[in-house]
């Protein structure tokens, strides 16, 4: 899809950056992400996708938003305390970005409805940092083979992967499932959550997920980030895939919703 001259310009100086150009502007306005989960990680993975350029962005959040969340939520104002994510971050993002589509879906993700919200998605990234949900959108991504970007925030420390994600020769990255004993060292439950280390990890994500979608070698396929923010030092993990695992996983498809541990919502009356 060609850009618009209003584009062209709205996007001069991303296009600029050697490597870049129109070419990679029109992928990234050709690309279709879900974003599951629009509050702390998710609202600077948002802001900056939809700032980048992404063409389509789904926003699936149920949640509202609270007043004590806002240090780490900076897509919306204080205005919007107790209305729904999906449909203000959709509002504050267009304000900023009108050439990208935005389409906020009031929905809790789970295995009833998985693949009908996956559909039509190159890719999901879910920053909700809940460890089932996790499972039900690894297992969606592995059934409909869809690359799947998660991580999670918690205090001074934080880590982010890229799973199911193809390769040169075919084959495809390791799933979440097969990374599990991995970000459980990263996992620290103590009390508390800092907006910047939420920023940070955010920021992290996009950019690898932007030059995923654009082509650059490397990255988040087949790796997962570590970070300590409080001595500010990063690790790289290699992911190994788990053969046994991802067929298992790609013969079962979904499980029900006890099997995850997810606790069910009542569905939003928006």
């Amino acid at each position: 899809m060609a850009l618009s001259e209003k584009e062209i310009q709205h996007f001069r100086n991303p296009i600029a950056v050697p490597g870049m150009g129109v070419e990679m502007q029109e992928k990234l306005g050709t690309s279709r992400i879900l974003v599951i989960g629009a509050g702390g990680l998710g609202s600077p993975v948002l802001q900056y996708l939809s700032a980048s350029g992404i063409g389509v962005l789904g926003i699936a959040d149920y949640g509202v938003i609270n007043d004590e969340d806002m240090h780490r939520q900076p897509v919306y104002l204080m205005q919007d305390i107790r209305k729904h994510k999906a449909k203000m971050a959709a509002s504050r993002l267009w304000a900023m970005n009108p050439f990208t589509k935005h389409y906020p879906m009031l929905v809790q993700m789970k295995p009833e409805n998985a693949s009908l919200v996956l559909a039509g998605f190159d890719l999901v990234i879910d920053c909700t940092q809940h460890a089932p949900t996790h499972l039900v959108v690894n297992d969606a991504c592995v059934k409909h083979n869809i690359p799947f970007v998660t991580g999670e925030v918690h205090n001074w420390m934080a880590w982010w992967a890229g799973f199911n994600m193809p390769l040169p020769d075919g084959s495809t990255t390791a799933t979440y499932r097969c990374a599990m004993h991995l970000t459980e060292e990263y996992r620290n439950f103590d009390a508390g959550a800092i907006g910047v280390t939420h920023g940070m990890t955010g920021l992290h994500i996009v950019s690898e997920v932007l030059k995923y979608l654009i082509g650059v070698p490397g990255g988040l396929a087949g790796k997962l980030y570590g970070a300590d923010y409080l001595h500010n030092t990063m690790e790289v993990n290699d992911l190994v895939l788990n053969q046994e695992v991802l067929e298992e996983t790609r013969t079962r498809g979904l499980l029900k919703a006890e099997d995850y541990g997810l606790e069910i919502v009542p569905d939003v009356e928006d």
